[in-house]
């Protein structure tokens, strides 16, 4: 499914079986005819877009959610401890939650129909575009912004109430904009980087976490040693941030790491000695450089505190390293727009936090640029995933 795909509509892709009540499940509460019929007839997909239904069963009785008997349970999220109810009386679809004593509720779908047409566009955008040398699938930021775009649209003429409605609408637009980040850069082929991105990518990634100033190297200036075709191009032609948060690539001229650090390399017989010859191309956080194969384009490592950690490995190249920053850096832009933008303010809902749902995503997102920077407890992403000290990836 390529980006055009996406922008024309697409299928939902649940995890489970359609849930159907039998008509002896629901309760005399459910007057709303319209709801009866969709529930039995319909039904509700299992789990999907960030929902799980599966409350919903043949032999179950809906649950009573607030004390007029007249809002019912039919599911709940998967990544906070609210509730989506059925209106029994207006067939409105809600994310509600009891904070206190006190119910809070926000509306989620005008109806059930609209409600499971919301979630198949939320899970067109599911599948990620994996076909590797695909040279017709766009991909960049650029692309990222139709895809939300035409989802919007959409959700709009599928439910024009709710969007009409004036206020911010709660869960689809973010999740809309998590999976959409899936089009940020295609997988490479033969030949080519483990993601083929553009200079747009990493502008774009510059003024995410910096002030947007990028490096772009000459092709005289790479030294001999760095050998590996797709990398010397992704430098030339996409460049690399000068700025940020988590890299900070260098200024200056490609040095090995024996040139830059000869003090690390005095002893031979160091497990990582062998990465004297590799290219010293920027900062990582707890102050370790990141080490270039230039034979590979593999990204490493050193162990300059003598403790084995963190692993080696970190990104199987400067590709994987930029589309997992980019990835983290949107989603980190999301998170604290809800703390200090007031368009964003988190008052905007009772029930729904966006900050919940970002949270329950980031790992995963990161971790699907680049499987293999995960794979072991001692792998600095997880390290930086899994840090109490610091609350993990998005703060």
């Amino acid at each position: 499914m390529n980006a055009t795909d996406i922008q024309q509509g697409g299928r939902a892709t649940g995890e489970s079986a359609v849930c159907r009540p039998a008509p002896r499940a629901l309760p005399k509460g459910l007057t709303h005819e319209a709801s009866r019929r969709f529930l039995v007839t319909e039904g509700l997909p299992g789990r999907a877009a960030d929902l799980d239904l599966r409350v919903v069963g043949e032999d179950r009785e809906l649950e009573v959610f607030d004390d007029e008997g007249r809002l019912f349970v039919i599911g709940e999220t998967d990544y906070c401890d609210s509730n989506v109810v059925l209106d029994g009386v207006t067939g409105e679809v809600h994310l509600a939650r009891w904070d206190v004593g006190d119910l809070s509720r926000d509306l989620l779908a005008s109806d059930l129909t609209a409600f499971t047409g919301l979630i198949r566009e939320v899970e067109a955008l599911a599948p990620a575009p994996v076909d590797e040398g695909a040279d017709d699938d766009r991909r960049g930021p650029g692309t990222v912004a139709e895809v939300v775009e035409a989802a919007g649209r959409r959700m709009r003429t599928i439910d024009p109430r709710l969007f009409a409605a004036g206020a911010a609408v709660a869960h689809w637009p973010t999740a809309v904009m998590v999976r959409s980040l899936r089009w940020g850069a295609r997988p490479g082929g033969p030949g080519e980087p483990a993601y083929v991105l553009g200079p747009d990518l990493v502008e774009d990634l510059a003024r995410l976490t910096g002030e947007g100033a990028v490096r772009r190297f000459r092709p005289e200036e790479l030294p001999a040693g760095l050998t590996h075709a797709p990398t010397r191009r992704l430098l030339t032609e996409a460049g690399l941030p000068l700025d940020g948060q988590a890299f900070v690539a260098h200024t200056g001229p490609l040095r090995t790491m024996g040139e830059a650090y000869p003090q690390y390399f005095e002893d031979p017989s160091d497990d990582r000695a062998y990465q004297r010859d590799f290219f010293a191309v920027g900062w990582w956080p707890h102050d370790l450089e990141i080490a270039l194969d230039g034979t590979t384009g593999r990204l490493e490592l050193p162990d300059w505190y003598d403790d084995g950690e963190p692993d080696a490995y970190l990104n199987r190249d400067l590709s994987a390293l930029l589309y997992a920053l980019w990835t983290h850096g949107r989603m980190r832009a999301e998170w604290y727009r809800y703390e200090y933008d007031g368009d964003g303010d988190l008052g905007a809902w009772e029930a729904f936090d966006p900050r919940a749902l970002l949270h329950h995503h980031v790992d995963a997102l990161v971790q699907a640029v680049d499987p293999e920077a995960f794979a072991t407890p001692g792998r600095s992403w997880r390290l930086l995933a899994e840090d109490d000290y610091t609350g993990g990836l998005l703060s």
